[in-house]
């Protein structure tokens, strides 16, 4: 009798740091950019980040307030429409939208190989924060569950840019992920976030299990560089083993624009090739690590 092949689920990495100002919108959106391009994979972004600086870096503003219109958010995701409340959810048991449905294609490969979507983010995920009944949450933290299970057999990879903090909302990231990448600047400060999210993470009784943790240095300086936090990072007895072997280099073409709305990638500038070539580098080794390629 044939026996029965198993589906290989989606990786799914929720991009952290307990820190802000790390570069979490700079991985999520360009470097999973590239990623889906280099390795042909259908990668979902969800911006899980009440300050939805992911999709305001990737989608203009006229789109956005289309697709908020039209309930294309990820307010949907946690609980159907509409959502009449700041201080309460709404009471449902239906199913979590469709992948389709509530995300947005942003690039796709001739002929449709592979895709890059994302589920655009909401300022009203801050209501997450102001209900303290973990009752009342309950349904909307299952619903999160269901969508990403959904997602993990639909695509080949799954990217939650997720928000700096300890609130209900990381902790639904940190259930679903299967790992964790936290960029961290070579300053101490980023350091310490690394430390204490893996302290939360270690804490956490709801995780069956852990998500293996990835670390990225972010923000390199290409000259005048002090390494000294980097060598403290790398030498370290549980993060260094942790920590990719290719940083992300510091580059204004990577850094947040208001005149240009896209991918860094994509932007028509002079040492584009360069900085393509560092986000490659970072991507074709993170593919690896998340057994994306052999």
């Amino acid at each position: 009798m044939a026996t029965k092949t198993s589906v290989k689920l989606a990786p799914v990495v929720a991009v952290l740091n307990m820190k802000g100002g790390v570069g979490k919108t700079t991985v999520s959106a360009h470097v999973m950019r590239v990623l889906y391009l280099s390795l042909m994979k259908k990668t979902l972004l969800i911006d899980f980040d009440p300050q939805f600086n992911l999709t305001q870096t990737v989608v203009p503003q006229n789109q956005y307030e289309k697709l908020k219109q039209a309930n294309q958010t990820i307010l949907t995701v946690m609980e159907p429409a509409p959502q009449t409340s700041l201080f309460s959810v709404t009471a449902s048991n239906a199913p979590p939208p469709k992948v389709a449905d509530v995300s947005i294609v942003m690039k796709r490969t001739h002929g449709g190989a592979a895709e890059l979507r994302l589920v655009p983010g909401d300022f009203g995920l801050v209501k997450y924060s102001l209900i303290d009944d973990a009752k009342a949450l309950a349904p909307i933290r299952a619903r999160f569950k269901q969508f990403v299970a959904q997602a993990q057999n639909e695509m080949d990879l799954v990217c939650i840019d997720c928000n700096p903090s300890s609130s209900f909302m990381t902790v639904c990231g940190l259930e679903v992920a299967t790992h964790v990448l936290v960029p961290v600047r070579p300053d101490r400060f980023s350091v310490l976030g690394l430390e204490l999210l893996d302290k939360f993470i270690s804490g956490l009784p709801t995780l069956v299990k852990k998500p293996r943790l990835l670390v990225l240095l972010n923000g390199i300086p290409r000259s005048k560089y002090d390494p000294t936090v980097e060598n403290i990072l790398r030498s370290h007895p549980e993060f260094g083993s942790k920590t990719l072997s290719n940083p992300l280099y510091h580059s204004s073409i990577l850094a947040a624009n208001p005149s240009y709305t896209g991918f860094a990638t994509d932007k028509p500038v002079a040492n584009r090739h360069r900085v393509s070539a560092n986000v490659g580098a970072v991507a074709a080794e993170l593919g690896k690590e998340l057994g994306l390629v052999p």
